[in-house]
């Protein structure tokens, strides 16, 4: 794998993105600013965004973070997904488009029924996903893009949204091609000379498909999206952990590495179960200081000599 990518073209292939998952409490939002710290100060660009609610990364670099990035360090910014925001956004790029698809629903006040649609089952995951994909396209120029993730479930919803929309969306293609080979629905318009015929709804679901199967290609490539994942040790965090693992294995998508937050010689490694041993891992050793503040963020890679860059490799 190659962690140079300004060896690439990173405007056509976009940054290289690192995904930390974990159970709450086990130390992703630090695993992640430490990564974005090591690259930024080998000179890659990197943007660090947390999906998680929690705002940690603010109380980790000691700074409010709002949805534009804020430079924290030489080639490291930080952002905050406002989570409310991304649903009231992607509803209203929704409705948008369903007003152009579909002419007649105008005499409804269709703003009525996506008040109630922003409560609905899955919401988050597509609000992140409209967010994540607006990160990448904003942000081509950088070599990387670490994303500290929400809490396991709403990550792995994520994850798995592409696959499972796609489901729905095929569906969908079928049975609209079936219609127009019975009833000609289709307008007509004139580009140029030339007059061609166009169903509005079929290409609304053309676009979705091609936006969820970009996205899923994009998750199954271990050169552009890296999972790792973050435990510290405890039954129930190695539980979990393993869980990750497997769904994510399910989903298509390998894991990348694992690291191993807080040992101390008092509390033994132990014997990893087999899924978790296979992996690519390393250890973040015990800090008698909270690791709070740039200074103390880096004092402490200095002293433990963090190099976490094999775990990508």
């Amino acid at each position: 794998m190659n962690l140079n990518p300004k060896k690439k073209d990173s405007k056509k292939t976009g940054p290289k993105t690192l995904f930390f998952l974990g159970k709450g409490g086990t130390g992703k939002s630090t695993a992640s600013a430490l990564t974005a710290l090591e690259l930024a100060a080998k000179g890659s660009k990197v943007l660090l965004a947390s999906f998680d609610d929690a705002h940690n990364l603010s109380d980790i670099f000691q700074a409010e973070f709002s949805h534009r990035p804020a430079r924290v360090a030489d080639n490291l910014e930080v952002l905050q997904v406002d989570r409310d925001r991304e649903i009231k956004r992607y509803l209203d790029q929704t409705t948008k488009k369903v007003k152009q698809s579909y002419n007649y629903l105008t005499a409804f006040n269709l703003h009525n029924y996506f008040d109630v649609l922003k409560f609905s089952p899955g919401m988050e995951a597509h609000a992140l996903a409209t967010a994540f994909t607006d990160l990448k396209k904003k942000h081509r120029g950088l070599d990387y893009l670490i994303i500290d993730m929400p809490p396991t479930a709403l990550s792995m919803h994520f994850f798995n949204l592409p696959a499972l929309s796609l489901l729905w969306i095929e569906q969908l293609e079928k049975l609209r091609n079936e219609i127009n080979e019975r009833k000609e629905i289709i307008s007509r318009i004139k580009v140029g000379n030339k007059e061609i015929q166009r169903d509005k709804v079929l290409a609304r679901i053309k676009a979705l498909k091609t936006d969820h199967l970009d996205l899923k290609a994009f998750f199954g490539d271990p050169e552009r999206a890296l999972f790792i994942a973050v435990h510290n040790g405890e039954p129930l965090s190695r539980a979990e952990t393993q869980r990750i693992i497997s769904q994510l294995e399910a989903m298509g998508i390998g894991i990348t590495g694992l690291i191993l937050n807080h040992r101390s010689p008092s509390r033994p490694r132990g014997e990893l179960p087999a899924e978790m041993a296979a992996v690519n891992s390393m250890e973040l050793p015990y800090s008698a200081d909270p690791l709070i503040g740039m200074d103390t963020l880096n004092h402490y890679a200095k002293k433990e000599k963090i190099n976490l860059a094999p775990l990508l490799s």
